[in-house]
């Protein structure tokens, strides 16, 4: 039973990709236009942004760390 039904959904798998490679269209791409390249000028210099000067007070704070331990004491009385 466990091989027929392994059979049938290997039928029914590869039906199921036949028909849907064959629903692809066939058409080609169309291409948009080219554009022409940009012009440069060469006299043209784009500066580079300056970055602020960082300050001393502003730098990020390192995060601190804490711990707590608890005990819970139990007494048992055998008698």
């Amino acid at each position: 039973m466990k091989t027929l039904k392994q059979f049938i959904f290997t039928i029914v798998a590869v039906i199921g990709l036949s028909i849907a490679v064959s629903a692809q269209k066939n058409e080609p791409k169309k291409q948009r236009p080219k554009d022409p390249p940009p012009v440069i000028n060469p006299g043209e210099k784009q500066r580079p942004k300056e970055n602020p000067p960082r300050r001393e007070d502003k730098k990020p704070k390192k995060p601190g760390m804490a711990f707590m331990v608890y005990l819970k004491e139990t007494q048992i009385n055998l008698s």
